[in-house]
């Protein structure tokens, strides 16, 4: 079943197309790595999916249902959820507190029930705790579940950054750079968490410049370059391709991951 089609999408800012023409389809389930060299699109891509852009021609589906021009929120409930290169954290509060806000995302507050305290408002309080945390487990950031998100090193503002991601509860999770900056060790747990959501049943797009994490994690791959995609499929067959060896890998060796 496709979950995500792009029919022939471009983003233009001004006469530069950053996207042109780009045709994919993205099966429910598929773990896929978005690759390029910088300024090829990817990032563009995601905007425009998540609705951060509008495509200046074209039209995108998700779930059998046509997107093409619906806000970032009206996208985001309906089950589509990216993370970002910096980190978007709020920065005075809370790990849990941060990951509580992701659980909001999905799930609808009446602001008249919180005011009062209703019981049907503490029952919902209580299901968002449990679920953010389960996450904070998930994570392995239970030692930091009460630390200003300001206050915590790269690697676990990165990981916190994901867990609130995934507390919206996605279907179809865009990940950019999620391991950007992170050291070796915390690099192979991150990887190790994106498979177990994979396993779980959510469909994920990885954008990574990293080759060695994108082709031993992904089922396939999309190249893209200069806003065009020029490769789709397995990543041993798609890193053999020579227009993706010059456009993408240089000089690197594939042999070496």
């Amino acid at each position: 079943m496709i979950i995500l089609e792009l029919r022939n999408v471009s983003k233009f800012f001004g006469k530069l197309a950053a996207l042109a023409d780009v045709s994919l389809k993205i099966n429910q389930g598929e773990l896929v790595g978005l690759v390029g060299p910088n300024g090829s699109g990817k990032t563009t891509l995601f905007n425009v999916v998540s609705g951060f852009y509008s495509a200046s021609r074209g039209e995108i589906f998700y779930d059998g249902k046509r997107i093409t021009g619906l806000r970032p929120d009206q996208i985001a409930s309906m089950g589509v959820v990216r993370t970002f290169q910096s980190n978007v954290l709020y920065k005075d509060a809370t790990v849990l507190e941060n990951i509580m806000r992701g659980c909001y995302l999905k799930m609808e507050r009446n602001s008249w029930q919180a005011f009062f305290g209703t019981e049907r408002y503490r029952k919902k309080e209580k299901v968002v705790v449990q679920r953010a945390e389960e996450l904070i487990r998930f994570w392995g950031l239970s030692e930091a579940r009460d630390v200003l998100a300001d206050q915590l090193p790269h690697g676990d503002k990165r990981r916190l950054g994901l867990a609130v991601a995934v507390a919206a509860d996605p279907k179809l999770l865009l990940l950019d750079e999620p391991v950007g900056g992170m050291s070796g060790e915390e690099v192979m747990d991150v990887i190790g968490h994106i498979r177990e959501l994979s396993r779980q049943g959510i469909t994920i797009i990885l954008v990574e410049h990293h080759v060695k994490t994108v082709v031993n994690l992904c089922q396939r791959l999309i190249v893209l370059d200069y806003g065009q995609r020029i490769a789709d499929g397995r990543p041993e067959e798609v890193t053999s391709q020579r227009d993706v060896i010059e456009a993408y890998l240089g000089t690197e060796r594939v042999a070496e991951r």
